[in-house]
């Protein structure tokens, strides 16, 4: 993939009269777009799902809208001349929009939501992964990039633990609750093989046998949704949020949270104690309606 933006920073060179300093900026916007895309993330072939989806943890990093919207329109610049060079078939943020705005709180899932989306899972070889994913994602609050990534080597069973590479490179250390690790174990040792077809280190693996895409992680979690009758439509970003704000819920301090979530301000954490005390306050309100007008 750096093959494709070296040409295209060649061709900013030679038919752009902007400064160095956006030249760096063309760089620095695509080269980590690129970093975010699992191994079998095929850049001739995304959606807009993936721009979505960027974006969302573009504003989970806390830039402002206006760094956002340089980012985006470098990423259409960039997939214009892939469709035009190398004949990607669509272009991702083509019809990506990015707003100034009051930050939108996060959806996120009640835990019987959670529970209903792990029973829509079939019991066979890819629903135990789908099972173990869905757990994995929420117990860890990870990224979809980061489950994509997730190699056998990063998992220490023993410790219940996780050592994640996330965005900007920085390694974080995750923990995974009790029950999970039964499951995990059983999905790695009995269910992963039946899968894969030629040996690669990547803990979860699609139907072909080949490492997960994070395309393929939001088809099935869409799936996922639809068969649990959930409320909303289920995104793996969702699972993140959930993380987060039950975390809050339960007495964890923002701090913990923000250094579990990977966010480099606290500022960006501090969007879930939104969320926690919205739900305070709809708890209160129904509890209310439930007393006798005296």
């Amino acid at each position: 993939m750096n093959n494709y933006l070296d040409e295209f920073l060649r061709h900013i060179a030679m038919t752009n009269t902007s400064s160095v300093h956006t030249k760096e900026a063309y760089e620095r916007d695509v080269s980590q777009f690129l970093d975010s895309l699992g191994s079998q993330d095929d850049i001739l072939n995304l959606d807009s799902s993936i721009a979505y989806g960027y974006l969302n943890d573009l504003y989970d990093g806390g830039l402002s809208t206006s760094s956002v919207a340089r980012k985006v329109s470098s990423l259409r610049s960039f997939f214009k001349f892939m469709q035009l060079n190398y004949g990607a078939q669509t272009n991702p943020f083509t019809g990506v929009k990015v707003q100034s705005r009051n930050r939108k709180l996060p959806t996120f899932l009640m835990h019987d939501e959670i529970n209903a989306v792990l029973l829509a899972c079939d019991d066979d070889a890819l629903g135990v992964r789908n099972q173990v994913l869905v757990e994995l994602m929420y117990a860890c609050g990870l990224r979809v990039s980061e489950a994509v990534n997730l190699r056998i080597s990063d998992i220490n069973m023993s410790e219940r633990s996780l050592t994640i590479i996330g965005k900007g490179n920085k390694e974080r250390l995750l923990f995974f609750y009790e029950e999970l690790a039964p499951k995990l174990e059983t999905y790695l040792h009995t269910f992963r093989p039946q899968l894969i077809v030629r040996e690669h280190p990547y803990v979860f693996v699609n139907k072909q046998g080949l490492p997960m895409s994070s395309r393929g992680i939001q088809y099935i979690f869409e799936k996922l949704g639809k068969q649990a009758n959930l409320r909303v439509k289920l995104h793996p970003h969702m699972l993140r949020h959930s993380f987060a704000t039950h975390l809050l819920d339960n007495g964890a301090s923002l701090r913990v949270v923000q250094t579990l979530l990977g966010h480099e301000s606290l500022s960006t954490t501090q969007i879930y104690t939104h969320v926690s005390l919205q739900r305070l306050k709809e708890s209160y309100d129904q509890a209310m309606k439930q007393l006798p007008l005296t």
